[in-house]
């Protein structure tokens, strides 16, 4: 079997078997996927489900009033995106294969190189989601609210702002091509996330953190409530730093005494209050300030999972196309495949999402 009958056979298969860690590496879609709320569909737009108000009104019933009014409100309705769609091309250079000695050198060459595409693949997925800074991937929905200008229709803004809900709903803020709106009067119709800033994570981020939850977990209909916090890996750290072991003084409790029989009592294992906090090397301080020009640090998203969808569209789910020498069809001295991914990230219930950041 020749290099090009057997990339052919072989790409599609290590692609195939790559794809549960590409959602298993990131710890949002690994959620998601446990969740059912990695959506794979079709049709050309995204689909997002999103509850808007309580239905029908109330009435009170007395000996005077026996009246019931039966006007019916939009419950939930449909917001319609643009899908994100990208391509990347596995390139395999002939003088690479010419200068193989056996035919299981090339054969692992190509094998290594497919794992490699989807590593990059992953890793730019992630860095768009938390981020919102890689221009390629720019169609694509991230949390980050300092995004803006994205080029997806919809998606123009990223989903969690890092302001109070007074200063999200300033005219003309959208997402999902949905104003941003904090109603006070019937809470009703809400379209913003939970913020609040903390002082500095040694400081009294494990309070804000908590009432934070309390809060967005109030408006969730499911009984889990926010269960990941996302940072940067210096924040990670600190935020091990801040919380202490039973009998110790701290700010709070991480382990269970059984954790401490076990072993489990490690400093990078941080589960707080229900929360479960990773780290991404993508959420540098200085990245997400970099994309909206922000002088905040010390960033966390505090996610409910059960609030946000991940979309693949089912044709195009890593779809593989065959390899061809493109000497013959191209201007490349190179067999040549592409992997295509057809995606959206959506925050259908932005009031159970909630994020914080320490203001200089």
């Amino acid at each position: 079997m020749g290099l090009l009958e057997f990339a052919n056979f072989t790409v599609a298969d290590v692609v195939k078997k790559s794809i549960p860690s590409f959602y298993s590496q990131n710890p949002l879609l690994d959620a998601m996927r446990k969740r059912n709320k990695v959506i794979r569909s079709g049709g050309t737009n995204v689909r997002v489900p999103r509850i808007k108000s309580g239905h029908s009104d109330i009435s009170e019933l007395n000996g005077t009033n026996l009246e019931i009014p039966l006007a019916k409100k939009e419950t939930f309705d449909f917001i319609f995106g643009d899908w994100a769609r990208f391509v990347k091309p596995i390139i395999l250079p002939h003088i690479d294969r010419d200068r193989m000695q056996s035919n299981e050198d090339k054969k692992r060459w190509v094998q290594d190189t497919t794992m490699a595409v989807m590593q990059s693949f992953q890793n730019s997925v992630a860095r768009q989601m938390f981020v919102g800074d890689v221009g390629q991937l720019s169609g694509f929905g991230t949390l980050n609210g300092f995004a803006s200008g994205l080029s997806s229709s919809g998606f123009e803004r990223g989903a969690l702002e890092f302001d109070t809900p007074a200063d999200q709903t300033t005219a003309g803020n959208q997402y999902m091509n949905l104003a941003r709106n904090e109603d006070t009067v019937d809470d009703q119709n809400n379209w913003y996330n939970q913020y609040k800033a903390h002082t500095g994570i040694a400081t009294d981020f494990l309070t804000v953190a908590e009432e934070l939850k309390i809060t967005a977990d109030s408006y969730a209909e499911d009984n889990e409530g926010i269960s990941i916090g996302l940072t940067s890996i210096l924040n990670h750290v600190e935020i091990g730093d801040a919380v202490r072991i039973y009998g110790t003084t701290g700010t709070g409790i991480m382990y269970r005494p059984e954790d401490l029989e076990s072993g489990m009592a490690q400093k990078t294992i941080h589960v707080i209050n229900g929360v479960k906090y990773f780290n991404s090397r993508f959420m540098t301080d200085a990245r997400i300030q970099a994309v909206g020009g922000s002088t905040d640090t010390k960033f966390v998203y505090l996610l409910n999972p059960n609030g946000i969808q991940y979309y693949v569209n089912a044709n195009n789910d890593f779809r593989v196309t065959k390899f061809t020498d493109h000497t013959l069809h191209g201007n490349m001295d190179a067999d040549v495949g592409y992997v295509f991914l057809e995606t959206q990230l959506a925050v259908h219930q932005l009031l159970i999402q909630a994020c914080t950041s320490d203001e200089p």
